[in-house]
């Protein structure tokens, strides 16, 4: 499994999608982690992306099955859905990636569905 989750320059995880300057991608079977650089940030998935790639046509690119966040807008979220990637909600206190994926590992994380 491909676990992405948005994060800033430091390492530090972001709340926001489409403008998160990364994503960290960790492979569950493997362990490897990879950070892929999100190159056409749109700024806010409100108004949505002018052009370049979006973000959730980055993940799926980088064959990612699940990602971790603590919000999303329902129009960046719909395209995930329909891309086959599964989003779960992250509490508001969690900033640290290790802290995220263990929360995810024991299955205490909400899935997002459309209308949440």
């Amino acid at each position: 499994m491909r676990i992405a989750i948005p994060i800033d320059e430091k390492g530090n995880i972001v709340k926001m999608f489409g403008s998160t300057p990364a994503f960290l991608i960790v492979n569950t079977e493997n362990g490897r982690k990879e950070v892929v650089f999100n190159t056409n940030s749109c700024g806010g998935c409100n108004v949505g992306c002018s052009g370049g790639k979006s973000p959730a046509d980055l993940l799926t690119e980088n064959e990612v099955d699940t990602l971790l966040i603590e919000e999303i807008p329902e129009t960046p979220l719909k395209k995930l859905l329909s891309k086959g990637i599964v989003v779960y909600q992250l509490p508001s206190n969690v900033t640290n990636v290790d802290d995220a994926l263990k929360l995810f590992e024991e299955k205490k994380l909400k899935v997002f569905y459309l209308g949440t």
